[in-house]
């Protein structure tokens, strides 16, 4: 196992997108068929010199984005704007690599797709509807004549890395992404992930000592009952009911019996494993060391760390102990490494 870190210079100046940035990758708005006939709107990037390469020379990475309302470009509109997923998709493009992002279902510009009654929730909500959707994305992909269907991977954020772990291990042999790339992704079980968050969010409020264990005993019994019967229980904190709303139930079951690190000893191909030292909702020490020593555990072995010093959950370095570290430009070297990492992989 090589582990590579990566020294970020303080006080780098990163160029915004520009024209001519643009001019190096071509988009296109493109409409993706999921299992249950959903329809999701995304976009499809390729360098821009894609038409005029031999066909399916290019190859091709499926960006999935995390948890939550995230749309394609990986924001949370209004609240939230990283642009991470679409800033990697058009660094990636100009290394000669396409990527396809996509909305979630039901949201964005897949809002008028949602179901009319929300008693048919929990089905189109369910994790294997997301894990389906990755599915058609990556189908959809590989269908693309410009891109070689035997060089195409997986690139999943945060819970869209388990979502893409999930998907690489149930594929079938000559259907499964050459290369995955968990770039802060769980190593843990969700609920312990989410436990130590809501802990970390108690301490930062100043919540007194009782209130903070009432809460973290409410969570616990929450989780068991999901784990259990995919059903919340009744009675639970406002907060909490909103993070287990009853249509979410099956979600947070499936997702709960999920273990990210025997996922990732599975799956038999190339991974690398990207995180920030910074990040404060996924744990450096705790989740990607997590799926490191997994990885190490498969015989053979193909996969690569990177830290990422003073870098948050969104990938961007961090310009001063004020900084959230969700704006701004991914740097230039984290997409230099992983499109060398990617080419290496997915190379004769």
């Amino acid at each position: 196992m090589r582990r590579l870190f990566i020294s970020l210079l303080t006080g780098l100046l990163l160029v915004p997108p520009t024209a001519q940035a643009a001019e190096r990758a071509a988009n296109q708005q493109v409409s993706i068929s999921s299992r249950d006939g959903s329809v999701l709107a995304g976009t499809l990037t390729l360098p821009a010199d894609a038409a005029s390469r031999p066909p399916g020379r290019v190859p091709g990475l499926v960006l999935i984005q995390g948890s939550g309302p995230t749309d394609r470009d990986g924001n949370q509109p209004p609240v939230l704007r990283t642009d991470l997923l679409r800033q990697i998709a058009e660094g990636l493009a100009e290394k000669g690599i396409a990527t396809l992002r996509y909305d979630k279902r039901g949201m964005h510009a897949n809002a008028a797709g949602r179901p009319a009654s929300q008693d048919d929730y929990a089905e189109y909500f369910s994790w294997g509807r997301f894990v389906d959707d990755a599915y058609a994305a990556y189908a959809f992909l590989r269908a693309q004549p410009a891109v070689d269907p035997g060089k195409t991977g997986l690139f999943g954020h945060s819970e869209g890395g388990l979502i893409a772990l999930d998907l690489a291990t149930r594929l079938v042999e000559g259907e499964r992404p050459q290369a995955l790339i968990l770039a802060a992704t769980y190593g843990r079980p969700v609920d312990a992930v989410i436990r130590e968050q809501i802990s970390r969010s108690l301490k930062e409020a100043n919540a007194k000592p009782a209130d903070r264990r009432m809460f973290m005993a409410e969570n616990d019994r929450a989780i068991k009952a999901l784990r259990e019967t995919g059903r919340a229980p009744a009675n639970l904190p406002p907060a909490l009911a909103g993070l287990y709303p009853s249509y979410l139930g099956p979600f947070w079951q499936a997702q709960f019996r999920l273990d990210p690190a025997a996922l990732a000893q599975r799956y038999s191909g190339p991974v690398l494993l990207i995180q920030g030292d910074a990040d404060i909702q996924i744990s450096a020490e705790r989740d990607a060391l997590a799926l490191d020593a997994a990885l190490q555990k498969r015989e053979p072995d193909d996969h690569a760390l990177i830290i990422l010093p003073r870098t948050s959950h969104a990938l961007k370095p961090l310009q001063n102990d004020k900084d959230s570290g969700f704006e701004g430009e991914i740097d230039p070297g984290v997409i230099s490494r992983i499109s060398t990492w990617l080419l290496g992989k997915l190379s004769p």
